[in-house]
């Protein structure tokens, strides 16, 4: 019998269920990145491709992520 006292572990990455997660795009790019909250995740795909693998971040990691891009260090990708 499952120890109920105890809360239960948080999903794991690759556990994540999106079929109703709501994807957020910037308006004037809806085929470019698009992120999800799901769980305690921060998931991102590629807006025009649906069936291709997602990002999945958690807090410090998307923390991290936000901070680079607003220092700068992606602007000279692509």
């Amino acid at each position: 019998m499952p120890d109920l006292s105890r809360p239960s572990q948080a999903p794991k990455p690759h556990d994540l269920d999106l079929t109703g997660a709501t994807w957020y795009a910037a308006p004037d790019a809806p085929e470019g990145p698009q992120i999800a909250f799901v769980d305690e995740y921060i998931v991102m795909r590629h807006g025009s491709d649906h069936e291709a693998p997602v990002l999945v971040f958690d807090q410090e990691e998307w923390a991290a992520f936000k901070s680079g891009a607003a220092a700068g260090e992606f602007n000279e990708l692509g």
